[in-house]
């Protein structure tokens, strides 16, 4: 007859069950010798896919064709608004930034960062707002804003700053639309103004034409199919003189099936995605001149996942089975794997982070 434990183990006996029911679901936990052989088959298969291409003939990346974006509200629905639960299970809490954290220049120094994930990504919104070249007076507009702790960052950095932020989650915009009614928040600030809906031809009439000196993205252009029209939309939002900023996952390289959804997992965890070779956004886009661009190591975003992939064991718990069901555990569990071992291939050069400053010119 099995016995209830004592009271000061049960917590760690559902914890330990919980487990063992994912165990027997085929589903294993963050450091198990399963998950550890699983991502180092995937990061061989990565790191031939990538030597594979690496010497191929270069070939134009075409950008300023078909819609905006394959799949903006499929992307919204399977993937941002999956729970608030989930990414507080993930994310940490200080910044709940959904990008990668910035650890340190070379991939070993930013493997070997006793940096916390806080620390990491107020290290990278500190990196980006050098490289956007703020004076600190300027009204910027950030497209797809997250949780909107950038918007916190930015705020209270620069005091005569003014931010409009926009997002396609409607958790999203409740979460941040919670934080604007507490007086305690930054983002209850006048100096902060929140959009909800997809980046589109109208954005401009809907968000301000010629009104920002920066507009500017971090994890959007993912999940854009034609750039040269969201340039051209951008154009219009601008006052003149006014400047962009881009940050967003690339490859080094030209890896043809990663421009085309359907052909990768990325259409399954992330649909409509795509990554771009860092090389494409190097040109002058019509009304635009190319000013700087920057390659981050992957191995930064390596180790974001890995710490988010920790978190998520640590804490599902907390949320699995109540909240969240054994299907869901293991569409993450597999996510995160797969993303780490995208990024680990050639110390972190094969896919990293490329960051993009443009300023206007017509």
């Amino acid at each position: 007859m099995r016995r209830t434990p004592p009271f000061f183990l049960h917590h760690q006996y559902m914890r330990t069950n919980k487990i063992h029911n994912l165990r027997n679901a085929g589903i294993f936990q963050y450091g198990s010798n399963e998950l550890t052989t699983f991502e180092k088959r995937l990061t061989r298969y990565f790191a031939r896919e990538y030597k594979r291409h690496k010497n191929s003939q270069k070939r134009a990346v075409e950008m300023d064709y078909g819609p905006l974006a394959l799949a903006p509200d499929c992307l919204a629905e399977q993937h941002y608004d999956q729970g608030l639960e989930i990414f507080r299970a993930f994310l940490d809490h200080e910044t709940m930034s959904y990008t990668m954290a910035f650890f340190d220049e070379t991939p070993e120094k930013a493997v070997a960062s006793e940096l916390s994930l806080a620390e990491a990504q107020a290290r990278k919104f500190n990196l980006i707002a050098q490289r956007m070249q703020l004076t600190g007076d300027e009204q910027l507009l950030n497209i797809g804003c997250g949780f909107g702790y950038f918007e916190s960052f930015l705020l209270d950095t620069y005091k005569n700053l003014r931010i409009s932020a926009t997002t396609q989650s409607k958790e999203q915009y409740d979460f941040i639309l919670n934080r604007t009614k507490d007086p305690s928040d930054i983002l209850s600030s006048e100096r902060f103004r929140l959009f909800f809906g997809n980046v589109d031809a109208s954005s401009p009439d809907r968000w301000g034409r010629k009104k920002y000196q920066l507009v500017f993205s971090v994890g959007l252009l993912e999940q854009i199919n034609n750039i040269g029209l969201l340039f051209e939309i951008i154009n219009e939002l601008l006052a003149e003189n006014g400047s962009m900023f881009h940050h967003l996952i690339v490859s080094r390289d030209l890896i043809p099936q990663f421009l085309d959804p359907d052909k990768t997992l990325i259409g399954k965890y992330f649909p409509g995605g795509k990554v771009l070779p860092f090389s494409a956004l190097q040109y002058n886009p019509k009304g635009f001149i190319l000013k700087d661009a920057w390659f981050i190591n992957g191995m930064n975003y390596w180790k974001t996942l890995d710490g988010w992939h920790a978190n998520f064991w640590n804490n599902l718990h907390q949320i699995y089975p109540d909240k969240i069901d054994l299907e869901s555990v293991r569409h993450w569990n597999n996510y995160f794997v797969l993303c780490k071992a995208m990024f680990w291939p050639e110390n972190g050069l094969a896919y990293g982070n490329g960051q993009y400053r443009f300023c206007r010119t017509a």
